[in-house]
């Protein structure tokens, strides 16, 4: 509240104005109330009477009555307005603020406004008719005079939620060029796709008209930043870190939060973003020891525990050798490592136990945000209970829509649930929310699970004008081309065109598993199976040739992070090959190696039980012993 400030705008305040603002710093808030009521109840309407619907709205902000608390505020700002759009000659608009003062309550109307989904357009329009831009001589726009940081960031978040975003853009600059170090306007500028050239000229305009605004007093002219005008922290990393991983370019983006968290070690926000980077990346156990570095520092951190709740799901599906799904048609490889969590036998019932457990302190920390009916719905997607898991993520959607996370396991559950067109929906708006490659990915799966195939190529073409130099995206154009029907050809299907996108991507992550699984059931199909045999020799090579690296080295690719841990999973496809080309063998020896490696490899058990079957001439499809079928 600030009615202690002295203003030159602002009347003295009375002696139960000055004691009720006593009282509500003192958290006093229904005695500060009473009092500033009955101040009221003896005035004459004027400018004593807006502080006290001042003080009266500070009070209900804070006893939970937004909606009187708005109204309470636009009272006392018309009654400012009123005042001295009679009293002063200079020229002003009829609906824009006058003071700073009025500006301070309309910004203050605006935010109990925006605490009801019905009054966010309302409060939006307010905000824009108090703080109209003007526009310079060069034709650029400007913000209103009166416009504060807070004035700008709070409308900037409106627009944002009311899908205005090329204007929520506008209002998030003028934020960051009032006050650089406003960290949160560079996270949304970056959110909404602001490029990094254009968030690094903001930032280092933001910069010098602050150190030109600290001069000025002094009446010195600033002709460049000198030393001690650096910044306090390193801007220009914070906003390259941000611009990278919102523009999809994981591998840069992790370099630069590898630099600033050496430099600020224990800064919770950092260890978030880099655990989120390492898993979208699929550095997965590195991901999981960054985010328990993150609850041993702050217990009560919430923001992203859900990525951690889907990676510790990704971790349980595993153990239970569900890496492989089977969605759209194509084999769907799950970045997940099982290898190096097999020290405890019991490992698939301790991850499924520290899921339901990060779920209920959760939800004990705070049942109103989305991260803890996230996390329970994903505890019951491991019991394969899709009702719950769907209800519980309606739960969080309903409690936050622009959660981006909840819209992406929505659609991944109805996918699942073998629901592609309903996926599609969830999918879209997660995508709208953030235009990340794993909403783009279930985007294709549902649509080709749909049989949409134009759609899924449109999805992928997207994906790539997002992120031109991921392999996934580019990996997501190869399998929906190799899908496409020949009566698609001429739209952009082609298996030729199919196979030259798998081996390009391939070729920008070497290690990455979904295109070389890809590109060798779509060898299979042509029958090109030397082909297939040697990819995936050349896969366990390179795997072998990383065996120097340790396991907590990160690269830009997944040759260390897939390849060395799940050799077991490209010797069973090797074996399948083989069996494909009737070199039993050759066959038997990669699965014998498989489950020598991993001896909870389901596909290699599976697999070397139908290749018995067929060496001893039996029907492997059967679904009879060996005794039935010789009868």
């Amino acid at each position: 509240m600030v009615v202690h400030e002295r203003d030159d705008e602002r009347p003295d305040l009375s002696p139960i104005q000055l004691q009720a603002s006593e009282l509500y710093e003192q958290k006093q808030y229904k005695s500060a109330e009473q009092l500033a009521h009955l101040d009221l109840a003896q005035q004459r309407r004027g400018l004593s009477t807006a502080v006290a619907l001042e003080i009266l709205g500070d009070c209900a902000t804070s006893l939970g009555s937004h909606r009187q608390a708005a109204s309470l505020y636009r009272e006392g700002a018309e009654l400012i307005h009123g005042h001295y759009t009679r009293t002063s000659r200079r020229g002003t608009s009829q609906q824009a603020c006058t003071t700073s003062w009025e500006a301070a309550l309309r910004v203050k109307q605006a935010r109990s406004l925006s605490h009801g989904t019905g009054t966010l357009i309302e409060a939006t329009a307010m905000l824009e008719r108090c703080f109209p831009h003007s526009t310079n001589r060069q034709r650029q726009r400007q913000p209103h005079a009166l416009a504060s940081l807070e004035s700008c960031m709070l409308l900037g978040s409106l627009l944002q939620r009311t899908e205005r975003k090329a204007d929520a853009v506008v209002e998030f600059k003028f934020a960051l060029l009032k006050n650089p170090y406003a960290l949160e306007a560079i996270d949304q500028l970056a959110r909404l796709g602001c490029n990094e050239a254009a968030l690094l000229a903001l930032v280092d305009e933001g910069l010098r008209d602050l150190v030109k605004s600290r001069l000025s007093k002094s009446k010195k002219e600033v002709d460049g930043m000198d030393e001690d005008d650096e910044p306090l922290i390193p801007l220009v990393e914070y906003s390259k870190a941000h611009a990278n991983m919102y523009g999809n370019q994981m591998a840069t983006a992790l370099e630069h939060f590898n630099g600033l968290s050496a430099v600020y070690p224990t800064d919770p926000y950092i260890m978030m973003h880099r655990a989120n980077i390492l898993q979208e990346m699929g550095h997965v156990l590195e991901s999981e020891r960054s985010y328990r570095r993150l609850c041993a520092l702050d217990q009560n951190w919430m923001a992203s525990m859900d990525r951690y709740a889907h990676l510790l799901f990704q971790l349980r599906m595993s153990r239970k050798n569900a890496f492989m799904v089977r969605q759209g048609g194509f084999v769907h490889y799950q970045y997940s490592c099982h290898g190096g969590r097999e020290r405890v036998h019991d490992e698939a019932y301790s991850i499924e136990d520290e899921l339901a457990q990060l779920a209920q302190e959760l939800l004990d920390l705070d049942d109103r945000r989305p991260e803890g009916w996230v996390a329970l719905s994903l505890h019951h997607l491991t019991r394969d209970d899709h009702d719950k898991s769907l209800a519980f993520v309606d739960r969080a959607i309903a409690l936050c829509q622009d959660h981006s996370y909840s819209h992406y396991l929505r659609g991944s559950i109805l996918l699942s649930s073998q629901r592609p067109d309903h996926a599609v929906v969830s999918f879209y708006r997660a995508n709208d929310l953030r235009k990340d490659i794993p909403s783009y990915e279930g985007l294709v799966e549902s649509y080709l699970q749909a049989n949409k195939f134009k759609e899924a190529i449109c999805s992928a073409k997207e994906a790539i004008s997002s992120a031109p130099r991921d392999a996934r995206a580019i990996t997501l154009v190869g399998l929906a081309l190799a899908q496409a029907p020949a009566t698609n050809q001429q739209e952009g299907g082609g298996k030729e065109r199919a196979i030259r996108a798998l081996r390009r991507a391939m070729k920008l992550d070497p290690g990455a598993p979904r295109p070389l699984f890809a590109l060798v059931d779509l060898q299979a199909q042509e029958g090109s199976l030397a082909s297939c045999v040697e990819l995936l020799r050349n896969a366990l090579d390179g795997g072998g040739k990383s065996n120097d690296v340790t396991d907590s080295t990160v690269n830009a690719n997944h040759v260390v992070t897939w390849n060395m841990a799940h050799k077991d999973v490209i010797q069973a496809k090797l074996a399948e090959i083989y069996t494909l080309m009737e070199s039993y063998d050759s066959a038997l020896e990669c699965y014998h190696t498989a489950i020598s490696l991993n001896p909870q490899n389901g596909l290699a058990s599976q697999g070397l039980e139908r290749l018995e079957k067929i060496m001893k001439g039996l029907d492997p499809d059967s679904s009879m012993d060996e005794g039935e079928q010789q009868i």
